[in-house]
């Protein structure tokens, strides 16, 4: 009798390292496979922060105009917390995150050096496209080492308490 409590508290052990091991992978490193080197890149970047509670670094994706009107900590807020009445209470975070992306960024015009990055969500009675415009980074070389930041403020299609350009 006290080998079987033996075995099953070796075997419970076993069973628990291994799912230790297996269960505790951490989430892959946003930098390892994103980078914020052009438009499509940042907002996949952006994405990745966000489904993967990187909020910080999601943050940091931001231009600093949003910046300057939207605190870290409303961010978080806003990301985690607020649902788009328009879209059913779908909440921002869902949004940002299952939305698709269109591959291919659309210009702003000659001059303005940003770029508008589509989004698209859809449910079975909705479809809505929405861009998040890009910039590229005060300071930053485009030719040579090029850096992107979203503009929150001014998207197109959806109104998330901006005022479009």
């Amino acid at each position: 009798m006290r080998m079987n409590h033996v075995r099953n508290a070796l075997q419970l052990l076993g069973f628990a390292i291994i799912l230790g091991i297996l269960g505790c992978q951490a989430i892959p490193k946003v930098h390892d496979h994103f980078n914020r080197n052009s438009p499509l890149e940042t907002v996949r970047f952006f994405r990745y922060c966000v489904d993967a509670g990187e909020y910080r670094l999601a943050y940091e994706s931001l231009t600093a105009e949003t910046q300057k009107q939207v605190s870290e900590l409303q961010f978080n807020g806003l990301v985690r917390f607020v649902d788009v009445p328009e879209l059913d209470g779908l909440g921002l975070r869902d949004l940002i995150v299952k939305s698709k992306v269109d591959p291919v960024p659309e210009h702003l015009g000659p001059g303005t050096g940003s770029w508008w990055v589509t989004l698209i969500w859809e449910s079975a009675d909705q479809y809505i496209e929405y861009s998040l415009r890009l910039v590229p980074l005060q300071g930053s070389d485009i030719a040579e080492n090029p850096q992107w930041r979203l503009d929150l403020l001014n998207p197109r299609g959806l109104d998330f308490g901006g005022s479009g350009p």
